[in-house]
């Protein structure tokens, strides 16, 4: 009997132990810096970006401006109504990698928030046909092929209704799967764009999950 309490409080001990040497190792990890960065931007959006992406300057912008211009004109959806500006644009590092943000605005929104709140389910599943045929003419224009459209989802970012769209394009180095989430304001239409290349999900998944939880729109 004495050897099995014995025994018992060893045990005891050694998960006590355990459980202290977790606890300060839960201590020093929450007390390392993070990896992320608040970042607050014009039109009352905010989001966390990694530390070391490399922000893309207002040539690279002013490019990426141009050929997409170019590819809605040549596609024949044609540019919206509003006026729209890039509020930030950003790739991972190192360069060898491939994880991407980019954050538009547009005013006025396409859509009202309630347009967008009314929107059923089944409102999505029919608008999701022609959607995929509109990503099918235009991603060719940008030297890239549609391989997965994975239709449309409602949520809801700071309060405002949104619309996600989901998808799977070729690369130069693979394929990348894409989400585009419009957060539509009384005032303006928000356009966050996320991707990262699939090969390297294990790397970029919980970042771009992370980076979209992290926003905030007034």
């Amino acid at each position: 009997m004495i050897g099995s309490c014995q025994n018992a409080f060893k045990v005891l001990k050694r998960i006590v132990f355990l459980s202290l040497g977790f606890v300060l190792f839960l201590s020093v990890a929450n007390a390392e810096p993070s990896s992320f960065v608040p970042i607050k931007l014009p039109r009352g959006v905010e989001v966390q970006l990694p530390k070391g992406w490399w922000l893309l300057g207002s040539d690279y912008n002013q490019l990426i401006k141009a050929s997409v211009e170019a590819a809605l004109d040549l596609s024949g959806i044609g540019m919206g109504d509003g006026s729209d500006t890039n509020l930030i644009a950003a790739n991972s590092m190192p360069r060898s990698t491939y994880a991407s943000l980019r954050i538009d605005s547009t005013i006025p929104p396409s859509a009202l928030p309630q347009e967008i709140q009314s929107l059923t389910r089944q409102d999505l599943l029919e608008l999701t046909p022609y959607m995929e045929k509109e990503f099918k003419k235009l991603i060719p224009y940008q030297g890239n092929q549609l391989l997965d459209f994975y239709g449309f989802d409602k949520m809801s970012i700071s309060g405002h209704p949104s619309l996600v769209v989901s998808y799977r394009r070729s690369g130069p180095k693979g394929p990348v799967i894409v989400e585009i989430i419009t957060v539509y304001t009384t005032r303006q239409e928000v356009k966050i764009n996320l991707a990262y290349r699939e090969s390297e999900k294990a790397l970029w998944y919980a970042v771009i999950q992370k980076i979209k939880q992290s926003l905030i729109v007034e």
